[in-house]
């Protein structure tokens, strides 16, 4: 299988120059860097960092991975595609690595699956190169973040190369400060003017020093400016790096050549890429691929990029738009509008996406995510709203958005996912009025279904409530009926796991639980046949669930089990595995919960299912945490997808929860205060009455264990207040030890005679019952906090130190001189402070402490 298969344009560096300025230092200085597997190159355009990078790739024989960026790569799927097709063509015939990288799942988890890919690269004695060029460009902020996690698990036979025009983020930059990388910056790769004199001379042309200060002091040592003097035969130029350049191109190229030319060029430069069939399209050239094999022999700017694409240089893209501007007679809305449709065409959606966004047109806006949402269907909603985000709202007007329903919707399920609780409800609003006023133009582009399924994310009513709402539209359409309505939705729970808390809180579905899950059945029954039993069942058996009501919750997921079907999304199975997963520990089931769990992990790897990977780790871990394992907690903290949020989204609330657990595990206090507090804010500003009141039972159980008595009951007392109605349980006793002493109190508190308040003494003892019975399985979350600190003597620390390092007593006696009595002495009482009598047990309690090294 030849590599060639797999790369193209964006894998291919600008052409070296026939002729190279052969300079010593600078390859000596990437020679230097790449000791330590990763050189940093930041400079402006045009400061020859490409060059001098394949100078150094010729000159030390690397096998090279080139991966040229741009602003379009900021979509992890698209970057990690990338990488990963970059680093297969250095082994093309590895079938693992080439099964991980074309399977459906990467798409939903493509961070994820590089790690995977990377474990399947195969050692061997080659020595390669990857080099990310144009770095810049990158500017997603998770995707920087996560990007040092994936360069450390490179193979050691790759040195990394990055190449920037601006020096490295601070994602990027713990990274290089680690692999003590020093930057190579502009002035080490501008030209010196004795290496201004040995470049003309290898061109044939001589200069004398005093020529080469005039030709350093004009260009300022700037690669591109001195090759580009080096063809005029004047030293003298405007000064400043963009003129210089738009002045040589202008006075010695463009001006030379042939009308016809100048205007194939002009036009064919509104596209990243081009090939014949679109330059036809354009120009109306029917030779349009003789035209493009023209540039390439001539070496007039232009790349080839793949068997049958082409690109102009980056710098003389930007001299071609200029130009473009220039000309008013060329309408470049309509030079954009037929790449964009030839795209769509095409089926290539996303691209067609791209160019309609930037002459802003609805209709083709309209069309794209009308294929977009129709074809992707359990999708990754982070994946999803990157995109949304980066290439598209982001990129258009505010007041552009808010006249296209499509963008409307997009917008709000964007805020809603992304925790922006004020934008949500303003575009939702908007949606709302423009549906109102346009009912026959959205009937008409069967835009009506899918604009009405933002009612979904309108957390301000119950989702029976909105059903309630729904129902009444057959009445708007007398000419219509409900079930000829395009009504499709590319998820359902938004990839959480349990069905009653995902993308609504279903909690107001227990005032009247029979009748308002029958009602949500037939409302909704006729748009999503295969999911809606299995979603109120699913449903049912979670809020039995929250009530403790565990042989109901049995019977109802049972059910629900029996209505998983090969044609129901994956996402739908994966809420009633995880909730019949947590039913199973609550009935005292844990080896069949465990087996359940490990059965669903090997589910999501076999249908490609890894976006859901996060939240499936998320309630996996907080088993462990509930055991106060400290390994779990520094596990969870340290994987790929756990983001130190500064507004929390709302996708990732369940990973919230268990990263406020693990740093009350690890007795991180106030970082467990700092995310428990946003995600308080979260839950209220959203409505989530289940979540916030979990958010509350885990500060007051923090509290708690801080000796914060008096606001820990005020907490529980406000979370019991807010359950009472609902007669919810769970939500609170899973806490189990943790909790069980603030509950006695508020219980003792609740049975006294001249109590006058609010909480209902049965319900309170029924709590305090369920957590009980929770404590004789878990230690609680706060067993390290409640735990008396232990203090070793320095010897002792040094003794228990030894022994972790596999030294026996005879070998301690032999290194420090003390005698064995004394040896003895040292580690018994070690031993007594940890709470153990054995060297083996001693080790493992001090690492858990924290006491010595791991």
């Amino acid at each position: 299988m030849s590599s060639n298969n797999y790369v193209n344009d964006k894998f291919i560096p600008t052409p070296m120059p026939e002729v190279c300025a052969p300079r010593a230092s600078i390859l000596s200085r990437f020679e230097q860097e790449s000791a330590k597997h990763l050189t940093v190159v930041s400079a402006p355009a045009g400061y020859g960092k490409t060059v001098s990078t394949l100078l150094w790739l010729r000159a030390y024989k690397r096998k090279s991975v080139w991966i040229g960026l741009d602003e379009y790569d900021n979509a992890p799927f698209v970057f990690y595609k990338l990488f990963c097709t970059g680093i297969l063509s250095v082994q093309p015939d590895n079938a693992k690595m080439g099964e991980i990288l074309n399977s459906k799942a990467f798409y939903s988890s493509p961070g994820e699956n590089t790690i995977r890919f990377l474990l399947e690269f195969t050692q061997d004695d080659g020595a390669y190169a990857l080099v990310l060029d144009d770095l810049h460009t990158i500017t997603n902020k998770k995707l920087l973040k996560a990007l040092p996690f994936i360069l450390k698990r490179m193979p050691h036979s790759f040195d990394i190369l990055l190449l920037s025009r601006n020096k490295l983020p601070d994602e990027l930059q713990e990274f290089a400060e680690s692999r003590n990388s020093i930057p190579i910056t502009a002035n080490e790769l501008a030209f010196s003017a004795e290496e201004i004199q040995t470049y003309y001379s290898a061109l044939g042309r001589k200069l004398t020093k005093a020529q080469a200060k005039t030709v350093l002091d004009t260009t300022g040592g700037w690669a591109i400016g001195i090759n580009a003097l080096s063809k005029s035969e004047s030293l003298d130029a405007p000064q400043g790096r963009g003129q210089f350049l738009e002045h040589y191109i202008t006075k010695n190229i463009w001006d030379r050549w042939d009308p016809e030319l100048r205007e194939f060029m002009l036009v064919t430069s509104v596209a990243d890429e081009m090939d014949a069939r679109l330059c036809q399209l354009l120009t109306g050239k029917k030779n349009a691929d003789e035209i493009l094999d023209r540039l390439l022999i001539q070496n007039l700017f232009a790349v080839k990029t793949s068997q049958h694409t082409y690109r102009y240089h980056h710098l003389f893209t930007e001299f071609l738009r200029g130009k473009l501007k220039e000309r008013p007679d060329i309408d470049i809305q309509k030079l954009n509008l037929k790449v964009a449709g030839l795209y769509y065409d095409r089926g290539e959606y996303f691209t067609a996406l791209a160019y309609y966004v930037r002459v802003e047109d609805s209709a083709g806006i309209n069309h794209c995510f009308h294929q977009l949402n129709s074809i992707y269907q359990d999708f990754n909603v982070e994946e999803w709203i990157s995109y949304t985000s980066t290439f598209v709202l982001d990129r258009l007007p505010e007041e552009f958005i808010r006249g296209n329903i499509t963008l409307l919707i997009e917008a709000a399920w964007a805020s809603f996912l992304n925790g922006n609780a004020k934008a949500t409800l303003s575009y939702i609003d908007a949606a709302n009025e423009y549906i109102a006023g346009n009912l026959d133009a959205l009937k008409e582009e069967d835009l009506l279904g899918y604009a009405l399924t933002i009612g979904f994310a309108d957390f301000r009513m119950g989702i029976h409530e909105f059903a309630e709402e729904f129902s009444a539209w057959p009445n708007a359409l007398p000419e219509k009926s409900m079930e000829d309505l395009n009504l499709y939705t590319p998820s359902i729970t938004q990839n959480f796991p349990y069905m009653h808390r995902s993308i609504c809180d279903c909690l107001g579905v227990l005032v009247d639980m029979d009748g308002r899950l029958q009602e949500i059945h037939d409302v909704f029954g006729a748009f999503y046949v295969t999911e809606v039993d299995t979603f109120c069942t699913c449903v049912q058996a979670g809020l039995y669930y929250e009530q403790n009501k565990l042989e109901k919750a049995s019977e109802a997921i049972a059910l629900a089990q029996s209505q998983v079907t090969k044609q129901l999304r994956f996402e739908m199975h994966f809420c009633v595995f995880m909730m019949l997963s947590h039913i199973l520990d609550a009935t005292g089931r844990p080896m069949e919960s465990g087996k359940m769990r490990e059965q669903l992990a090997a589910r999501i790897s076999e249908e490609n299912a890894l976006h859901l990977n996060p939240n499936f780790l998320a309630v996996d871990m907080k088993l462990r945490l509930w055991n106060a394992d400290r390994e779990a907690a520094q596990t969870w903290l340290e994987q790929l997808f756990v983001a130190d949020d500064e507004q929390l989204r709302f996708y990732r609330l369940y990973q919230y929860f268990t990263t406020a657990r693990a740093y009350i595990v690890l007795s991180e206090r106030k970082k467990a205060e700092d995310i428990l507090d946003k995600l308080k804010q979260l839950c209220v500003d959203y409505h989530r009455p289940l979540d916030a009141a979990e958010v509350c039972v885990l500060q007051a159980v923090l509290y708690w264990a801080t000796s914060a008595r008096r606001e820990a009951m005020e907490l529980l007392e406000a979370a019991l207040l807010a359950m009472q109605p609902y007669r919810v349980v769970r939500i609170i006793a899973d806490e189990g030890a943790a909790v069980l002493p603030i509950l006695k109190k508020l219980a003792a508190k609740a049975d006294r005679i001249d109590y006058s308040g609010q909480l209902d003494s049965r319900y309170v003892n029924q709590v305090l019952l369920c957590a009980h019975e929770v404590s004789a399985q878990h230690k609680g979350i706060t067993a390290n906090l409640n735990e008396k600190p232990v203090k070793l003597s320095k010897k002792q620390q040094y003794m228990i130190t030894l022994l972790a390092q596999g030294y026996k007593n005879a070998d301690i006696v032999s290194m420090t001189g003390l005698s064995l009595s004394t040896v003895k002495t040292h580690t018994q009482l070690a031993y007594g402070k940890l709470g153990v009598n054995n060297s083996a047990d001693a080790v493992m309690e001090a690492k858990r402490r924290g006491l010595i090294e791991t």
